[in-house]
């Protein structure tokens, strides 16, 4: 992996199929994730109250990152569809649900231990994930002949706000 010491969004990329924009939301999504998680971590290492972190982090992911997750989906696991790349997106589609299922667990989890346990375990599956949309999935939609920017054009999920 070419990114994950520092997450994604490390270096920049102004050529290739990665709308810049997108890559750069990515790296915002990981910023704010693993400074989520780390509140999260630090609360229970230290012995304090992890309830607030464990909010901030469940709501994080909730919001931005579910609908980040649900547009890629709609949009860009379509497109790869339609360009026979059905294999492709079932992977992706088991790790989609993997995540949904660590946000249960950090939500419901009977201990600040166990839910921190599960939000590092998130994070390391968030960022390969992002890794998998960044090298693999966006190369072989424009590989295919399909215009990235366009496809996600206006989509501040895939974006960010700024710059949809």
């Amino acid at each position: 992996m070419s990114e994950t010491a520092h997450g994604p969004g490390h270096d920049d990329r102004s050529d290739g199929p990665v709308p810049p924009a997108a890559h750069h939301h990515h790296a915002d999504l990981w910023a704010e994730l693993t400074s989520r998680e780390a509140a999260l971590v630090n609360a229970v290492a230290t012995g304090g109250d992890d309830e607030r972190p464990r909010r901030a982090l469940v709501d994080f992911l909730r919001e931005d990152v579910f609908a980040h997750l649900q547009t890629e989906e709609l949009v860009l696991y379509n497109a790869a569809r339609g360009v026979g790349a059905h294999a492709l997106v079932a992977a992706l589609e088991l790790d989609h649900k993997s995540l949904l299922s660590l946000v249960e667990h950090i939500d419901q989890a009977a201990t600040g231990l166990d839910a921190a346990l599960s939000a590092r375990a998130l994070v390391m599956l968030f960022v390969l994930r992002m890794e998998k949309e960044e090298t693999v999935l966006l190369p072989m939609l424009a590989e295919a002949g399909l215009d990235v920017s366009t496809l996600i054009a206006g989509r501040p999920e895939m974006l960010g706000a700024d710059k949809a």
